[in-house]
């Protein structure tokens, strides 16, 4: 049987009995009462343009004539791809439209709740992708909380050899369990290399030679870098004697791996650089091997030229939204181990950029920073098919809504990351604020 990552560690010697869970791990309210549950962030790096997708508005409307009085510009016609006459996206539910470029995702409407109108609190991109990742707003770029997923994975305790997997995102573990910390990799390929034996193969007798050489110098050491370093080497050794890695080989030329790489648009380039990372996460889930997996569906969105906003920023948000779709199809096509659900009904996905584009092109033809935002919140614990928030008409300004209802308010809050961090908890039944949110949950999004 695999080991999990707490075992490995403590085979390490990297944590003790008493360090395998937080201690506020067992005070009432912070204890998961929905612990059968898995979480993927699919991260948009760049800014992602909400106009584009997520959050449109008619170009009949909002057009030329009326920039002085709207400040919004859809200039969906200035896209080098033929959108045709009508490019918005209906779905037949109330108040969810998509921009011509939501792709694959727009059948998953009644599976989404669409969160609209945020108040992202900066434009810079580092602190802007770190609040996203904690759910805590940064100090300049220095985080001030854990990833959300090692908050997850420390609550839900896995038994899985992984808990925590990233995949070309960054992850942060300030103050819980050494095994819920994130084993991360830039692409597939470096997962692959960092999970398989090296090139060169060691006679027994030097490898044993090594172990008691590395052995003795951890003993010897006062040094706390040292200590961590050669326990971190011993648990590299043992996860890779996991023989985990052929999971993530998405290069193999077998029946099995061609079947997923047709399925996640990996053969037919639909899902760009996403398609390969949300095979590894749905590989990671239903074969045990992790319990929250973050990674990078799209790149590039910085499109401050207009070159780049006309031809790229559409088709790589487009090839990002067909990723994530396909991993949906593939969780709900997988029966949950040996029940009647699937895998779908006990993962939630959350897709997250660090803030959206303005609602006007600048002097190059592109888009700048705008400090709202949307995000969208799928499958388990989430209820679907509908639209929470707006921005406004005039320059997609964010507005305050009632946290139960999700309607607009002027006496109500603005949805930060914060609302959707502590929502992620309370969807497993932490009603406590155990990462020190300070915001209460967008009940409105949960079932």
């Amino acid at each position: 049987m695999p080991l999990s990552r707490r075992q490995l560690l403590a085979s390490a010697g990297a944590v003790t009995a008493a360090g395998m869970l937080p201690r506020w791990a067992f005070a009432d309210g912070t204890t998961p009462t929905d612990p059968d549950r898995y979480f993927v962030f699919a991260y948009f790096f760049g800014g992602w343009d909400v106009l584009l997708a997520l959050d449109p508005r008619d170009p009949d409307t909002f057009n030329e004539d009326r920039l002085a009085e709207t400040g919004i510009l859809p200039a969906y016609d200035q896209q080098d791809a033929a959108l045709g006459a009508q490019p918005l996206i209906e779905t037949g539910i109330d108040g969810m439209v998509f921009g011509p470029y939501i792709g694959e995702l727009a059948r998953h409407a009644d599976k989404m709740a669409v969160i609209r109108g945020m108040a992202m609190g900066t434009v810079a991109h580092t602190t802007g992708q770190r609040h996203a990742n904690t759910g805590r707003l940064p100090a300049g770029n220095t985080v001030r909380g854990s990833s959300m997923g090692t908050i997850l994975a420390s609550l839900l305790a896995s038994d899985e050899t992984i808990p925590n997997l990233t995949v070309g995102v960054e992850s942060f573990n300030l103050d819980h369990p050494q095994w819920a910390g994130a084993v991360g990799a830039n692409n597939a390929n470096d997962l692959v290399d960092s999970l398989s034996p090296g090139q060169v193969t060691l006679a027994a007798a030097e490898r044993d030679a090594l172990e008691r050489f590395f052995a003795d110098e951890r003993a010897a050491t006062r040094r706390p870098w040292v200590q961590n370093a050669l326990a971190n080497r011993k648990t590299s050794r043992l996860l890779i004697e996991q023989e985990i890695a052929e999971l993530f080989d998405v290069n193999q030329d077998s029946v099995q791996m061609n079947i997923l790489r047709d399925r996640f648009g990996i053969n037919d380039g639909s899902t760009g650089v996403g398609g390969s990372r949300a095979l590894i996460a749905a590989q990671a889930l239903t074969n045990g091997v992790s319990r929250c997996v973050s990674f990078r569906a799209a790149n590039n969105l910085d499109s401050h030229n207009g070159d780049e906003w006309r031809g790229d920023h559409g088709p790589r948000i487009q090839s990002g939204y067909n990723a994530v779709a396909a991993l949906i199809d593939s969780l709900a096509a997988t029966p949950y181990k040996n029940t009647p659900d699937s895998w779908l009904d006990h993962t939630t996905i959350v897709l997250q950029s660090e803030f959206c584009r303005t609602p006007n092109l600048n002097s190059r033809g592109g888009r700048d920073h705008h400090i709202t935002n949307s995000c969208v919140l799928i499958g388990a614990g989430i209820k679907g098919g509908q639209v929470i928030g707006a921005t406004s008409d005039f320059k997609l300004g964010a507005q305050a809504v009632d946290l139960s209802s999700g309607q607009l308010t002027s006496g109500g809050e603005f949805i930060e990351n914060e609302h959707i961090s502590r929502s992620l908890l309370h969807s497993i039944g932490v009603t406590e604020d155990v990462a020190d949110f300070r915001t209460p949950a967008l009940l409105a999004a949960l079932r």
